[in-house]
């Protein structure tokens, strides 16, 4: 039973350092900038999902509850620094413990759509290799949401509000490339190869630019340069693969 056992939520106002004028002078504005998240996946998902409103012609109870555990994660990942901005911590902390019960129930819904691609393209005559293929960024994307995910817990329950912060951008660009990349897709007819290589260097970019600002101010960078180094490791090997699409 020690598993289930959760440590009291961090209690943020009383962190050493955790004021507005060190914490959010050059992250204070990073709510704002995760709302982006909302155009790409109300624009990514329109044609596959939103569009089908309201019969929904096959979709499964599985990707039913897949979306709305989704979007409920992006409405927390938005949130959480907009209320931290706004100083309202108790809320921020609720939201916190309620991710606790949300992410693993969007990792195990993910597991289970990512399955299902991959039955899919077996029984349209693909080999298991080709499916894999079909199927593989979103493989690699289960392991690093939570790579990144529990990394930012073990952070905020030590108290290093900074990493903490820092492991969840990480986790919010993890989130890029399956919703812009859905979106050129969909809407711009681009092949997978492009979009997602589209989306891949813009999050590299991101991430280049995040070091070398926390270089500068000399802040710790070290989840940024995680997240590059795995942002180089999954797309050589998607690469390697052949990209098959």
């Amino acid at each position: 039973m020690r598993l289930f056992y959760l440590k009291p939520a961090l209690d943020l106002r009383r962190v050493p350092g955790y004021t507005k004028k060190r914490m959010e002078h050059f992250y204070r504005n990073t709510g704002y900038f995760f709302l982006v998240l909302i155009v790409f996946v109300a624009l990514g998902f329109y044609y596959p999902y939103f569009s089908l409103f309201p019969e929904f012609k096959s979709i499964t109870v599985l990707i039913h509850i897949h979306a709305l555990a989704l979007m409920a994660w992006v409405c927390i990942l938005i949130a959480q620094p907009l209320l931290i901005r706004y100083q309202k911590f108790e809320l921020h902390r609720t939201l916190g413990r309620f991710s606790y019960f949300l992410m693993p129930l969007v990792i195990i819904t993910l597991i289970g759509v990512v399955r299902a691609q991959y039955q899919e393209g077996i029984e349209q005559k693909m080999t298991r290799l080709q499916s894999f293929k079909a199927v593989f960024t979103s493989f690699a994307a289960i392991f690093t949401i939570l790579f990144y995910y529990l990394n930012a817990i073990a952070n905020i329950r030590k108290g290093k509000v900074a990493l903490h912060m820092r492991w969840m951008i990480c986790l919010f660009l993890e989130f890029i490339p399956p919703t812009l990349g859905r979106t050129l897709g969909y809407w711009f007819g681009i092949r997978q190869v492009y979009t997602y290589s589209i989306s891949i260097g813009l999050g590299a970019t991101i991430l280049g630019l995040l070091i070398v600002a926390d270089k500068k101010r000399k802040m710790n960078y070290m989840p940024y340069m995680v997240a590059l180094s795995l942002y180089v490791v999954v797309d050589a090997a998607w690469l390697a693969m052949g990209h098959p699409m």
